[in-house]
């Protein structure tokens, strides 16, 4: 397999998608400390291949050689992302209250990890927002985000049956029949969620069921 040249995204972004290639990749990111530049679509690629091999029909051994084909592409693609985006928080500028990097290696990251570092951004600066205040002692900005996560609301769609109940809104909710779809107070969703009586949507076109 050709070298990858970091410096030709063109050349490599044209190779075929396979096992050997994804490997290459992953091997190359250990080797390096910093995060290589790899062609920008090789997830939709990865997941096209993927796509394409789950509904191709097999038989006997020829269909357990392509299953296990199957697992090792998502396994070694799950650790190529693990890995870089790894890559990505430790190079990332320590010095400044959130995650930041330098334009060059933001430029070689793919829109999907792109996305992945824009939540950890995120993560950093509400971190840093509730110490600041705990610090401050504002209280304000406590409540003001005890707020915030009481207020906020989901979509789900019950998977049993459920009584009515009191939300954390102190409104009441339900009853609700499975297949029910509602929104709910974030608390509340996230307690059926948890114990699989409900999942969370987030088609707008279904119909709400009135609370």
């Amino acid at each position: 397999m050709a070298e990858i040249d970091d410096n030709n995204n063109s050349r490599y972004s044209e190779k075929t998608i396979g096992l050997d290639y994804i490997m290459e990749l992953l091997k190359k990111e250990t080797q390096i400390p910093k995060i290589q530049a790899i062609s920008p679509d090789i997830y939709k690629k990865i997941a096209q291949l993927i796509k394409e091999l789950s509904t191709q029909k097999f038989e006997d051994l020829e269909s357990d050689v392509h299953h296990e084909l199957t697992k090792l592409i998502v396994l070694s693609t799950k650790s190529l992302i693990e890995l870089r985006t790894r890559k990505l928080l430790e190079n990332s500028n320590a010095n400044l209250t959130y995650p930041t990097l330098s334009t060059d290696d933001y430029s070689k990251l793919t829109d999907e990890e792109k996305y992945i570092f824009e939540e950890e951004r995120k993560v950093s600066q509400r971190k840093d927002l509730i110490i600041q205040s705990l610090t401050d002692g504002n209280v304000n900005n406590l409540d003001s985000i005890s707020m915030i996560i009481r207020s906020k609301m989901i979509i789900i769609r019950f998977l049993e049956a459920t009584d009515q109940f009191m939300g954390v809104d102190m409104a009441k909710y339900g009853p609700f029949l499975k297949e029910d779809v509602a929104i709910l107070p974030f608390e509340n969703a996230r307690s059926l969620i948890e114990r699989k009586a409900a999942i969370e949507i987030k088609d707008l076109r279904f119909h709400i069921k009135e609370t």
